[in-house]
């Protein structure tokens, strides 16, 4: 499990120009105003630290202590989302390369 979320989120970041630490990781805080600028799709959570920054926000990432399982067994693995991942991960950098930046300023006479 460690494994896989490490080659994942190096996955992730090499595809994604990112430097996001654990984006799997499900610990988050927004602001209001960043989430209403984000353009979700199926599969959007895997990527918000990326989605965010593209819409001009700031992403900051705290350290979380993370605790062994006491019960039962994980459902997640590689393969039961490899595919989706990869997929939604292709079609984020493809908006990232077709985002338009601009930056708007006043006029002055």
């Amino acid at each position: 499990r460690i494994a896989s979320s490490r080659i994942a989120n190096w996955v992730r970041n090499k595809l994604s120009g990112e430097n996001i630490s654990d984006a799997g990781c499900t610990y988050r805080v927004f602001k209001r105003e960043c989430i209403a600028h984000v353009k979700f799709f199926n599969g959007a959570h895997r990527f918000l630290p990326t989605l965010i920054k593209m819409e001009g926000f700031r992403v900051v990432e705290v350290p979380v202590s993370t605790n062994p399982r006491f019960s039962g067994t994980s459902h997640y693995g590689v393969w039961n989302r490899l595919f989706k991942s990869f997929r939604d991960l292709l079609a984020v950098r493809w908006m990232k390369s077709r985002q338009i930046r601009y930056e708007i300023s006043e006029m002055r006479d």
